[in-house]
Formats: C-alpha cells, structure tokens, sequence
C-alpha cells in the first residue's frame, strides 16, 4: 500500500519521523516537550546541579523515551504494523525492557548518590514505563495516568532531586505540567485521521506545534538563565 494512502493515526507518523521504526520509536517532537518540563522543572527548583540534571535527563531518555516508547509500538502491532510492516516486534519489545532496566540503574545511582528518598521516584518510574504502554492497570493508560506518568511524576522528581525537598511551588509546578501532558496528548488523539475529519485534524496539529514549540523556548530560556 501507497503510504500516502494510509490514515496518519499519530501526528509524528510523518516526515522524516517514520523513516524507521527505531528512529520513530524516540517520538522525538513528543520527547522534547518531556525533556522540556524536566528542564522547567529543574532550573525552578531553589538550587540547580548541572549533574543532578543530566543525570535526570539520561533516566528519562533512558526509561520513557526509549523504554516505554518502544514497549509501546510493540505491543500495540495493528496500530503500527501498516507503517512499519517489517519490524521485529520482539526485538524492540527487548530493548524496551532493557532501556527500562538502564533508566531505574541511573536513578537508583542518583538516590545512593543525593537521597534515598529518591528511590521512590525510580520505583514508580519505572513502573509506569513498563506498564502504561501495556495498559496494565487499565486505569494507568487514561488521560489522568498519563498526566501522572508523563507530567506530574517527571516534574516532581525533577524538581526533587534538584531541590532535595518538596513544597507548594514543586506540587504547584508539577500539577500544572502534568495537565499541560494531558492537554498534548488530547491534541495528539485529535490528529487520528481514522477517527476524525480533515478539519479537526488539521487545527489539532497546528496546535500542538504551538504547543512544542512553546515548550522547547521555556525550556531552553530557563537552562541558559541558569547556566554559568
């Protein structure tokens, strides 16, 4: 089949995006909003470690960008089978896991490293990059379990580790990025051209580019305030 044919049913599955299952699998314009907010709230905590961020930055990569991400397309084979009709669902379901696995060994050295307490982030990172893309509970793939796992658990853990405390500000931050999460995704639900018409569609994707690129410039500006 013609790609030009198949209904875009995610608005990344365009472009140079699906070059390749393996390259589409990072969801870069959707991860960059994620690396955005843990951006935000990192450098808006009341102290900022560059180590301490970087470090966060490779958990998220590791553990939801790749992790969750490619669990995601492997389980969910009708949805990305038209696209990618060659792609080795075992061998991305594989590397998911072990993505997983890498993201909670960075964090469980960030908490022997900054605070054990941290260690409670990791657990249930790591339990939302393993089991949100399995829908597993069922509860856990709604809009509020995704503003949970990909807002407001990455915002406060952010924070956290950065700040070593949580207050009104980190909860505050947190609850708002995570409904932020959840106002993308339901951009990104809108951009389904299986389930919606070419108008809707199309003012969806307009928006959430809006939305990245709101993203990106917040985040960008608030590491370089706090850069040396």
């Amino acid at each position: 089949m013609d790609d030009t044919a198949i209904p875009i049913v995610e608005p990344d599955l365009v472009g140079i995006w699906k070059k390749n299952v393996w390259w589409y699998g990072f969801r870069w314009p959707f991860s960059f909003v994620l690396f955005s907010w843990v951006t935000v709230a990192s450098t808006l905590a009341p102290e900022f470690h560059l180590d301490r961020y970087l470090l966060t930055m490779s958990a998220g990569f590791l553990g939801l960008v790749i992790g969750a991400h490619y669990i995601d397309i492997a389980g969910s084979n009708e949805k990305y089978l038209p696209y990618f009709p060659k792609m080795n669902r075992q061998a991305i379901r594989t590397v998911g896991v072990l993505a997983v696995i890498a993201g909670v060994a960075v964090g469980v050295y960030m908490s022997y490293a900054y605070s054990v307490w941290f260690l409670i982030f990791v657990a249930l990172g790591g339990f939302f990059a393993l089991f949100y893309p399995l829908e597993r509970p069922k509860w856990l793939h709604t809009y509020p379990g995704f503003g949970l796992a990909w807002g407001f658990l990455p915002v406060l853990a952010s924070y956290y580790i950065q700040a070593l405390r949580i207050d009104l500000v980190g909860l505050g931050l947190a609850s708002f990025l995570g409904i932020m999460s959840v106002e993308m995704h339901h951009m990104a639900v809108l951009t389904n051209e299986k389930e919606h018409g070419p108008e809707v569609t199309k003012n969806a994707r307009v928006l959430l580019k809006i939305h990245r690129a709101a993203a990106y410039a917040i985040g960008l500006i608030l590491l370089l305030a706090r850069l040396p």
